[in-house]
């Protein structure tokens, strides 16, 4: 050992000061020094706050020195302590205050909290006449408290004169009337009593045994200075205190502050008592009335009477179960405040004070935990108050220690576990676990109040995260993602509340609903979080004060049966018994004492039990007691017995002179217990040394057990390395094996689909070549034909073959520009998609290269990857209901409507998306609000497929399975539905209850009427008792289709057994559905409506009846206006198609207009798809429309043909004047020499190519001068049928026709008839010339009348041909007027 250093100083020995509020208990100190050494010493000294701590070797306390200067994050002072020199020689041994006040609370059974200063030495002169008096030199305490020595008097007694003394017995006498009087008496009172216990030192803490909420002197004090609570007044009052409602009031310690008065403190029965009013009176008024008016009184009314509990538990020095209780209540309170005012106003609610007052709170639970668990008392309570030190602790990793040293079922309880899982979470900045911790139903209430005060930080760091994740990979790209994805990963309430949150931050929310993803700024001021009421207040399921009780509240009779102290008597007197306070101890008898005058000398005052003598009344005997003015005496220490004395007489002296050696014979006694005292020193000190000697064996022997358990875990430590690395081979040989066995699999793969490859090549080069060659063979004989056609053609006619070629190579290269410009519209959209997806694969941190190139090509194997694309890139938010499918409580259980729907809907197309509307309808009263119940909980409202779609609005409206779902839930005694919203449903299922059949009929008339449904599916309660019997419901009236009844008999599982019957009778409204006709309604454009109804295939159908019917082929041929009647008829047939009435015609729900796709932009229009028919089809002003249209489409009459020399010529005059009353004026030449050619051209087959080619010209006019013309038209496909696609022509008859038939002419078609074989007509050749000269002539006709037609309209309205005029006349015209320049007909 080294020598030790001289010096002035003790190098082993060291003096900590300013030391933590924690040292105070030895356990803690002593565990903190003995980290660095063993220690010898520990000597604590709580008034100092000081502490010296003596180790076995200098180099202990060095380390110590240097190492031991912080705890728990509070720095104190440590230094060598100064060599101690020996003491002078002294009269009597000195004894160490610190072991004098311990030896005090040993014997006194309880600690004190206020330990006494160094004992003073006696006067030289100790007797009677020392020091200047024969003042009585020790005071004899009470019976029930041990007697100590004091050799002065306290500065109060000599400060205090006999008149003053005088004066508070005349102020304690008086009759007092209103509240400042009494209180003045009381004051009296106590200052009178604080003089007698000045001289006495109590052994531990002063303990109070007030009984009352609020002690009296308090109540009338605050009564006169008007300082009381608005929930303390009297009933119909604003300045008298109520005193059975009054509770103590919290004052601030301080230097100049007297010690309490055991009468002052309550015990812990009224403090019981007065937390109990608290927990039932006033801890609800803040849900009871308006939470802004009074929150603010309420929240410091209750927080200053609990802090005055807490501080008179402190003051008290209560340690036990029910203590305990106290301060958990007080704790819950400050834990409730947390969540409940976290949106009050600073000035009103400060949550950081308030989280001193909890942590003062869960600090003192802490220290009287470790003192009832070393006395061997358990606290039922404590395992959930860890995990509140635990929750409130967590940014801070200081608490895992404290943890380590609690007991193992502690440790290991659910409280503690579950708030080491939050920790987790907040330390990953999982801050989706975090709110699912939160919001699981294991974390009780007032655990989610403690973490509301992470809801703010945990959300900046989640955004920082988001920010982090998603922005864009370059400086001038901008991300976002949806509000409604920030409100759902943040656990924000609504959508509102989110924004409000990161807009404080610096984020912006764009007009889309999109927060743009920027640098958040850094603000001053944290985000005033609003109430959490769905998050945290829902979970609260008591009332306020059971929720801090803890448990069920205690009996009001507890403090309703209860009187308030009162210390004057009827009179407005102070009660004899009151004068030393000793009518409030327990059990105490309130009787009054009155004075008597001593006609003996009196007994000593110790011998008594009270601490003052009550004083006589004055009645003329002024020789009662002794003064100490007379004589040359000192005067009387006035706390010797407290009494009150008279000027002395001399039969008082030798009185005196007795009361003098007695007190002689007490100092004796007094030295006689001072020697008493010092052995029990020494037994003490003897006693401590073998408790060190017991403790340091303790610490070896568990330094031992460590090392031993230490060396036991490092060994099975390396055993488990073993086993893991010979595992980790074993495991890495497998993988070996199973990447050889994946790659010679992907090598065969690799084979096979290149043998595929291969074949499916050879076998579409040979298909390619069947066709090339079957195409090459019909090519040929295509052109083969046509050449032969043109061979047989004459001569005359190779120019207009020539520019009828031209005219359709034109039409063929403008249609496939046209096709190579939508084409290449398409590739250029396609490619600019191809783009954007190879831009953000680029970017995209997910990779398929290690996956089977089969299962790349099934979609549902990378639905999962593409989720996490679209998630990650797109901004798509996460859906946690697909992550969490199946998990939600018994969702397996539930009926899925969607998967029924699937199963039992028809499907018109495969893959087309299905649409169903139902209304489910309940009934009223207790029997509807139970199947109400019971839908709500077996129904699915939210499907798991992963193509799910949810909307707001109705009771269910979603997408899933390809079915688009809306189901409306009607009550009966609730008649707020619209009939828009009910209507076009699909199926309607009603519930009722035996009770409710005969309202049933009219219930449904009502809603099949409004809903246009007619399959219903009834769903009948009955008892589970009795059977269902069939009855009669009279539902003809209502207009049903389908219709059937399903029993539901009530039971236990009735729940089970309504979703068995839902599922059947949606079953049997789906098999309704599919036994409908459809097809009944198909669209079409309007442009093809036209032109392929009217154009060439009604005339190929024309012209097929002419061949068949001879009426028909002899006006085709003869009448040109009967061709133009079969057309305008055919328009009139489709003018009755387009003009009918269709608003009977179901139509499409509007609230599943969400779920249908939108059609490609060059898509046609669907044909029979009502969800995709254009929107107001069925309105009667725009069908009236398409009606208008027809009608213009009509062809004028034609005009009488004139029979002349010049046939040919009057022809082109003909068609001229038609053609300029039927088409557009620009068009009127072209029009007029394209039909002559025509006629010219089929002069065999009569006027049909003439009227089609005219008709086909006309309705492109008219088509070309409509503007905002509907995109489709919808009708029905049976009145099409019956009216336009049947044959009607065949019965058609035109009643006058432009030119009878002569006998002759109807003679030669007899006979030509009734020929068997048709005879070949012989062609008569043309010649060009000649039909360009009549057509030249033509044309300066036409010209001639333009001077006196004015527009198109009036030929149309009025058509009155000009006369002919003579050849000579026409040549002269046509030589006066200038030529104009011959069309090119090239």
């Amino acid at each position: 050992m080294a020598e030790p250093r001289p010096g002035a100083y003790n190098y082993k020995t060291l003096l900590c000061t300013n030391i933590p509020e924690l040292f105070l208990d030895k356990y803690v100190a002593r565990s903190h020094f003995g980290r660095f050494g063993t220690l010898m010493n520990f000597v604590l000294r709580p008034r100092r706050m000081t502490c010296t701590v003596s180790y076995a070797s200098e180099e202990e306390a060095e380390r110590a020195l240097l190492e031991g200067g912080v705890f728990q994050g509070h720095q104190f002072e440590m230094c060598y302590a100064e060599n101690e020199t020996a003491p002078a020689q002294k009269t009597e041994e000195w004894v160490d205050p610190d072991v004098q006040a311990e030896l005090s609370a040993l014997q006194a059974g309880w600690r004190s909290e206020y330990a006494p200063g160094k004992a003073q030495k006696p006067p030289a002169g100790d007797g009677l006449g020392g020091g200047g008096g024969g003042g009585v030199g020790a005071v004899l305490a009470p019976p029930s408290l041990p007697a100590v020595v004091t050799k002065t008097h306290p500065p109060a007694a000599r400060d205090r004169t006999p008149g003053q003394l005088r004066d508070l017995e005349n102020m304690m006498r008086r009759p007092a009337h209103t509240s400042e009087e009494k209180y003045r008496v009381l004051d009296a009172r106590d200052k009178l009593m604080r003089l007698h216990q000045g001289q006495r030192k109590l052994a531990g803490a002063t303990q109070g045994h007030c009984p009352d909420m609020c002690p009296e002197k308090e109540r009338v004090l605050r009564e006169f200075q008007r300082q009381v609570a608005i929930y303390e007044l009297q009933p119909g009052s604003d300045e008298f205190i109520c005193h059975e409602r009054a509770l103590k009031q919290y004052s601030r310690s301080s230097a100049d502050q007297e010690t309490p008065l055991p009468h002052e403190l309550r015990t812990e029965n009224a403090l019981h008592m007065t937390m109990s009013y608290l927990m039932h009176e006033i801890m609800d008024i803040s849900e009871r009335q308006d939470p802004q008016s009074h929150l603010g009184d309420w929240f410091h009314f209750v927080w200053d009477r609990t802090r005055s509990i807490r501080k008179e538990i402190t003051q008290q020095e209560l340690c036990s179960l029910g203590a305990v209780k106290l301060v958990e209540q007080c704790a819950r309170f400050h834990i409730h405040c947390a969540a409940r005012l976290v949106a009050a106003d600073p000035s009103v609610f400060d949550s950081k004070i308030n989280a001193e007052n909890l942590t003062k709170c869960l600090q003192t639970l802490k220290y009287m935990y470790h003192d009832l668990r070393l006395k061997g008392v358990q606290c039922p309570r404590e395992a959930e108050f860890r995990g509140y030190i635990v929750l409130l602790n967590l940014a801070d990793a200081n608490f895992l220690w404290d943890i380590g040293q609690l007991p193992a079922e502690l440790q290991s309880c659910p409280e503690v576990r579950q708030a080491i899982q939050f920790y987790l979470a907040l330390q990953d900045t999982n801050f989706v676990r975090f709110f699912q911790l939160l919001v699981d139903e294991e974390t009780s209430y007032l655990s989610a109040c403690i973490l509301v005060t992470y809801f703010t930080r945990l959300r900046v760091l989640a955004l920082h995260r988001l920010i982090q994740a998603y922005r864009a990979p370059r400086k001038d790209e901008v991300s976002s993602l949806p509000l409604t994805y920030i409100t759902d990963m943040l656990s924000f309430v609504s959508e509102q509340e989110a924004a409000d949150f990161v807009q404080h931050y610096g984020l912006e929310v764009n007009e889309a609903g999109r927060v743009v993803l920027s640098r958040m700024h850094a603000v001053e001021t944290d985000y005033k979080l609003p109430r959490q009421i769905d998050l945290v207040e829902m979970k609260r399921i008591q009332s306020v004060g059971e929720v801090i009780c803890g448990e069920p509240l205690p009996p009001r009779d507890l403090y309703l049966d209860h009187r308030p102290h009162n210390s004057f008597n009827e009179h407005g007197v102070l009660k004899s018994v009151a004068w030393a306070a000793k009518d409030q101890l327990p059990g105490m008898q309130q009787e009054e004492m009155q004075p008597q005058v001593p006609s003996q000398p009196p007994a000593v005052p110790a011998q008594s039990e009270n601490f003052f003598k009550v004083p006589m009344q004055p009645s003329g005997m002024e020789a009662a007691f002794p003064t100490p003015t007379t004589m040359g005496a000192a005067p009387a220490d006035p706390s010797s017995g407290f009494s009150f004395v008279l000027p002395k007489s001399r039969p008082r002296e030798l009185q005196e002179q007795a009361l003098a050696e007695q007190q002689r014979r007490a100092q004796e006694e007094a030295k006689h217990q001072a020697l008493q005292l010092q052995l029990a020193i020494a037994a003490a000190k003897q006693r401590e040394a073998e408790l060190m000697a017991i403790h340091e064996a303790k610490v070896a022997e568990a330094e031992r057990v460590r090392q031993q358990k230490l060396r036991e875990r490092q060994e099975q430590q390396r055993r488990q390395q073993e086993e893991l690395e010979k595992q980790r081979q074993r495991e890495q040989e497998a993988l070996q094996l199973e990447r050889e066995r994946q790659q010679k699999l992907a090598e065969l793969a690799l084979l096979e689909e290149q043998e595929r490859e291969a074949r499916k090549k050879v076998k579409t080069l040979e298909c390619y070549q069947v066709i090339f060659q079957e195409n090459l063979a019909e090519i040929c004989r295509r052109e083969f034909e046509v050449h032969l056609q043109a061979c047989r053609s004459y001569e005359s006619l190779v120019d207009l073959l020539t520019r009828g070629l031209v005219e359709e190579q034109m039409q063929r290269s403008l249609y496939e520009l046209g096709i190579m410009r939508v084409y290449m519209r398409r590739w250029r959209n396609y490619r600019r998609v191809q783009q954007r997806k190879d831009t953000l694969f680029n970017q995209l941190p997910l990779s398929f290269g290690a996956d089977d190139r089969e299962r790349l090509v099934d979609e549902r194997s990378v639905e999962d990857s593409l989720r996490l694309i679209r998630r990650y890139r797109l901004g798509e938010p996460c859906d946690y209901g697909k992550l969490l499918a199946g998990l939600e409580e018994q969702s397996w259980l539930k009926l899925d409507l969607w998967r029924v729907l699937d199963q039992c809907l028809p499907q018109a197309q495969p893959g087309a998306r299905r649409f169903f509307k139902l209304l489910l309808c309940l009934p009223g009263g207790q029997e509807g609000f139970q199947l109400n119940y019971d839908l709500d909980r077996g129904l699915l409202q939210q499907p798991q497929s992963p193509d799910a779609h949810l909307v707001d609005g109705g009771y269910i409206r979603g997408f899933s399975q390809g079915i688009g779902l809306s189901v409306l839930k009607l009550r009966d005694n609730c008649q707020d539905w619209k009939p828009s919203e009910v209507a076009e449903a699909n199926g309607i299922v009603c519930l009722a209850g035996l009770a409710d059949l005969r309202f049933l009929p009219q219930r449904l008339k009502l809603l099949v009427q409004a809903s246009r449904c007619q399959d219903v599916a009834l769903i009948v309660q009955h008892p589970g008792h009795t059977v269902y019997k069939e009855t009669e419901l009279h539902l003809q009236d209502v207009g049903l289709r389908s219709f059937k009844i399903f029993p539901l008999r009530h039971s236990g599982n009735n729940r089970q057994r309504l979703m068995i019957e839902l599922q059947a009778a949606l079953k049997f409204l789906a098999r309704a559905a599919e036994k409908k006709p459809l097809g009944q309604l198909h669209q079409v454009e309007v442009r093809e409506y036209l032109l392929g109804n009217l154009g060439s295939e009604l005339f190929r159908r024309l012209k097929y009846a002419a061949e068949q019917d001879k009426a028909i082929r002899r006006g085709s041929q003869r009448y040109p206006q009967f061709c133009v009647d079969l057309f305008n008829e055919a328009v009139r047939r489709l003018q009755l198609v387009a003009a009918e009435d269709l608003s009977d015609c179901p139509q499409f729900p509007e609230e599943l207009r969400v779920f249908v796709p939108p059609l490609p932009i060059e898509a046609p229009l669907p044909t029979n798809r009502l969800e995709h028919f254009e929107p107001g089809w069925q309105l009667a002003e725009q069908r009236q429309r398409i009606v208008q249209l027809l009608e213009r489409s009509k062809l004028p009459r034609t005009p009488p043909l004139r029979s002349s020399s010049s046939p040919a010529e009057d022809q082109c005059q003909w068609v001229l004047d038609y053609a300029q009353a039927s088409q557009q004026e620009d068009c009127v030449e072209q029009v007029a020499l394209q039909a002559i050619q025509i006629l010219q051209s089929n002069e065999t087959e009569g006027y049909l190519n003439f009227v089609e080619y005219l008709a086909s010209e006309r309705l492109q006019y008219v088509l070309r001068g409509e503007k905002n013309l509907p995109r489709g038209i919808v009708y029905r496909t049976r009145t099409m049928k019956s009216q336009f696609l049947s044959p009607w022509y065949y019965e058609f008859q035109e009643a006058q026709l432009c030119d009878p038939l002569s006998a002759d002419e109807d003679c030669t078609d007899q006979e030509r008839d009734q020929e068997e074989q048709p005879k070949q007509v012989a062609e008569e050749p043309l010649d060009y010339n000649e039909i360009m000269s009549r057509a030249k002539a033509v044309l300066n006709r036409c010209r001639r009348r333009q001077e006196e037609r004015h527009t198109l309209r009036d030929l149309n309205g009025s058509h009155k041909p000009s006369k002919s005029k003579g050849k000579s006349e026409q040549k002269t015209d046509a030589e006066n007027k200038p030529k104009r320049k011959r069309p090119n007909l090239n």
